[in-house]
């Protein structure tokens, strides 16, 4: 059976790609004096670029309309491969493009500065290449032994210095500054990107939700249950998502971190999220979170209630999850299992007391139209096969690799791409 393109993930791309810089080039190719055609498409080059960078900057954001659409770990996908495309016309536009004085020295700084942070966010930022290839991989966990989470996050924030420079850049030069209609819109673009970034950060600090933690719990070696009571988040979730939290009040967790609900969705302010201390953010929190800790949630993101509410209700549900990657999969099994719904529960960890939930997942099985696989160690390709049903809804969650294995091996045997929904924390 053939793939079928996800019409959203095709729309966003040909949006970001083509329809952004479309009236942008059109304005500057029409305005641009007779002198310049000679260097009219490198200029263009140059558009274009900003143009992906003005998106890359909107994606940063975490629009929450396009991640119900797309999910979040594509549009940071999106927006780490459009920061490098933007680089190489970049690089382009800048060596076969003269210049002098005050343009010369802001295009160069922002070029750049761009480079810098592209090289930077290969190694640290853009999990979807460290986890396909071993080398950025192996350095970006030697690395992140000295550079902490907190200060890659702020090192990619220099981005809007970058973008900053550019807008200088454009408006040091005379014969495009004398396009009206193109420095109108050039002025819209950025000032309607600036807001929204700047109303995302503003909200962050002052507008996110206000909780507490209200018990810790050790649920398997170096991993915790945390309950929180978030004022003002009572239902505003599904069943499956997860949410980006800090400690403000608490050394090295300043910034925001995701963490998946393991929570039922509900009429409820009081979430539970399962965390292991894998990183230098989650060691410090299982080490030292307390009740009574203070923290701040942005409202949660996620796909997975979303996909299933996009297919037919009838449809059976395959789930293939592996260690902490659970998590997000048992509020949707809990809820979807609960509704008489067929579903199959494949679950694998490197030991079992990494085996999260076992008993709950275990009591679920027992509805009639609900199973369960647990198992120490990976399942073969044969069980995975075996776990397929006709016309069946597939979620997965846990390592990356194990993401990608198991989605080869469905696209292999006939199920289509949009059948298959999977978010991996590669961030």
């Amino acid at each position: 059976m053939p793939r079928r393109l996800h019409l959203p993930m095709t729309i966003t791309w040909f949006t970001v790609i083509f329809v952004v810089p479309m009236p942008f080039v059109l304005l500057l190719s029409r305005g641009l004096p007779t002198l310049y055609e000679p260097s009219a498409r490198i200029i263009l080059v140059g558009a274009i670029a900003y143009c992906w960078m003005l998106s890359a900057i909107y994606m940063s954001t975490r629009p929450r309309w396009l991640d119900r659409l797309i999910g979040l770990p594509k549009i940071y996908m999106v927006h780490g491969i459009l920061s490098l495309l933007a680089i190489i016309l970049a690089f382009a536009h800048k060596s076969l493009m003269n210049s002098y004085g005050l343009i010369a020295l802001t295009g160069n700084a922002a070029f750049y500065i761009l480079a810098f942070l592209g090289v930077w966010s290969l190694v640290f930022m853009s999990g979807w290449l460290s986890s396909r290839f071993s080398i950025l991989g192996n350095a970006r966990r030697a690395l992140e032994r000295i550079f902490h989470h907190e200060l890659n996050v702020w090192l990619h924030r220099i981005n809007v210095i970058a973008v900053v420079l550019i807008f200088v850049h454009v408006n040091l030069i005379s014969y495009i500054r004398a396009i009206t209609p193109f420095m109108v819109l050039f002025y819209a673009a950025s000032a309607l990107v600036a807001i929204a970034y700047a109303y995302e950060k503003l909200y962050q600090r002052f507008g996110s939700y206000r909780g507490e933690i209200e018990s810790v719990q050790g649920i398997a070696p170096n991993t915790v249950e945390i309950t929180m009571k978030v004022h003002g988040l009572r239902g505003r979730w599904e069943n499956g998502d997860f949410a980006f939290i800090r400690f403000p009040r608490e050394r090295k967790l300043h910034e925001f971190h995701p963490f998946s609900i393991v929570s039922v969705q509900g009429r409820t302010d009081i979430v539970s999220f399962a965390i292991r201390g894998d990183g230098d953010f989650t060691r410090t929190l299982v080490a030292n979170a307390a009740p009574g800790m203070q923290s701040r949630m942005i409202p949660p993101y996620g796909r997975y209630q979303r996909f299933i509410e996009e297919h037919s209700a009838n449809r059976p549900i395959v789930i293939f999850a592996g260690g902490i990657g659970v998590t997000p999969l048992v509020p949707v099994a809990m809820s979807y299992g609960n509704q008489g719904r067929r579903m199959h529960f494949m679950y694998a960890a490197r030991s079992g007391d990494q085996l999260l939930y076992a008993d709950q997942i275990r009591r679920w099985a027992q509805t009639e139209s609900c199973d369960a696989q647990l198992k120490v160690g990976r399942f073969s390709s044969a069980e995975m096969r075996h776990a397929m049903e006709d016309d069946a809804l597939y979620l997965i969650a846990g390592p990356a690799t194990m993401l990608r294995s198991i989605r080869r091996m469905l696209l292999a045997h006939g199920v289509r791409s949009d059948d298959i929904c999977y978010e991996p924390f590669t961030w």
